[in-house]
């Protein structure tokens, strides 16, 4: 079966991991996704350790079902290839600070007049204008600007930087991949393409609707562990196991009832929103009974019974997990050098057309490029000239 998005052609001009993964669920979908790279060096993510034989982890991780080209935008040669190669394409992702496309020489103004039917999708930390639209920045910063990363950690102490990529990841890949779609759904009813100025901060700032609803109530900022769902009740909490930790999430009454009913505490059965000294009694009375056994003992414990509790499982844990692997989110391929690998899979599911109907390794730097250049009509002489050039 096809993939929904077969017959897409994407050219993926950006580097490390927000466009990286944008094009990841682009290409899983069944896209056409040419990774266009600097020639000698590649994508900066091809050598971030730890390294899988020739390949960075980081690199595989990001870039099954892809082809790869190199090609040197700073030349009058590679700008050429590129006019030719938009001629025809459908997408193009890049994650360039805003202005750095003018300034080659290939910006979305000329690559429309080529190509009026081309989705352009710009990745960037604050948007192609505002006062910040120029600066550097990373996750961590995007988060603090937007109120987010304040948020997030225990009470009375520093915030908590988050174990994974928020913005890079939802804020940058998963809304130019939502700006995508919308677009190329737009272009089939006017004809036209569209730019898509995706901003990794504006996508942390929509998380936050929540949060911005009960400050305009209350006009308190929120803090660490006082909001409801982030430790403020101990019915929605993570206890300390003896062997690790466990995610209790009973928030309702009746699974409340349960768990204390499970763990013999039914004096608790009020106290599951306690404020005050009592919370923090209860709270002490639940992990030093839940630290008295393991997780798999508490688990069996709560088998068959609505408590809403889950093991806060380590990574190997998590892709052992008998739900990922039954929905293939945790999938094993071989390497192009034989070695065994654990993929996880592509969230978006389609009955009629498969989200990750392909499993293709990860491309060599410049692995397709003649393939990709005779598919746009340069003939081998072309091709030779090119690469003498160093255009490509």
């Amino acid at each position: 079966m096809t993939g929904p998005l077969e017959g897409v052609g994407v050219l993926d001009l950006s580097r490390l991991l927000p466009g990286g993964y944008a094009t990841l669920l682009l290409a899983d979908m069944g896209a056409d996704v040419v990774k266009i790279e600097e020639p000698g060096k590649g994508d900066y993510i091809r050598w971030s350790p730890p390294m899988a034989g020739e390949f960075s982890a980081s690199h595989v991780a990001l870039n099954r079902n892809k082809r790869s080209m190199t090609l040197n935008l700073k030349s009058e040669d590679g700008r050429g290839v590129l006019l030719r190669l938009v001629a025809e394409a459908d997408v193009l992702v890049e994650s360039f600070r805003p202005g750095v496309m003018e300034r080659l020489g290939v910006g979305y103004g000329l690559l429309r007049e080529r190509n009026p039917r081309l989705v352009y999708a710009a990745i960037s930390g604050y948007g192609q204008d505002g006062p910040r639209s120029h600066e550097a920045g990373h996750d961590q910063n995007y988060l603090a600007h937007a109120g987010a990363l304040g948020i997030m950690g225990e009470e009375s102490r520093r915030p908590t930087i988050p174990g994974l990529q928020i913005g890079d990841l939802a804020g940058g890949g998963m809304n130019a991949v939502i700006a995508v779609l919308a677009a190329l759904y737009r272009r089939e009813r006017t004809g036209t393409g569209d730019f898509c100025d995706v901003s990794m901060m504006d996508g942390i700032v929509s998380w936050l609707s929540i949060h911005a609803g009960a400050y305009n109530v209350t006009k308190a900022d929120p803090e660490r562990e006082r909001m409801p769902l982030s430790g403020l009740y101990p019915c929605y909490r993570i206890y300390p196991a003896a062997d690790g930790w466990l995610s209790v999430g009973a928030l309702e009454p009746q699974f409340w009832a349960a768990l204390v009913e499970a763990i013999d505490r039914p004096d608790l059965e009020g106290d599951a929103f306690a404020g005050g000294e009592r919370r923090d009694e209860v709270i002490a009375e639940l992990s030093d009974l839940f630290s008295t056994r393991t997780r798999a003992e508490w688990l069996q414990a709560f088998a068959g019974r609505d408590v809403c509790v889950a093991p806060v499982n380590g990574f190997g844990e998590a892709l052992a997990d008998r739900q990922v692997r039954h929905r293939d989110m945790a999938f094993e391929v071989e390497l192009p050098d034989g070695g065994a690998w654990t993929h996880v899979g592509n969230p978006i599911r389609l009955t009629g057309a498969p989200g990750d109907a392909r499993r293709l390794p990860p491309p060599g730097l410049g692995q397709h490029t003649d393939e990709i250049l005779h598919a746009a009509g340069f003939d081998a002489g072309e091709i030779a000239r090119l690469r003498q050039a160093g255009a490509v």
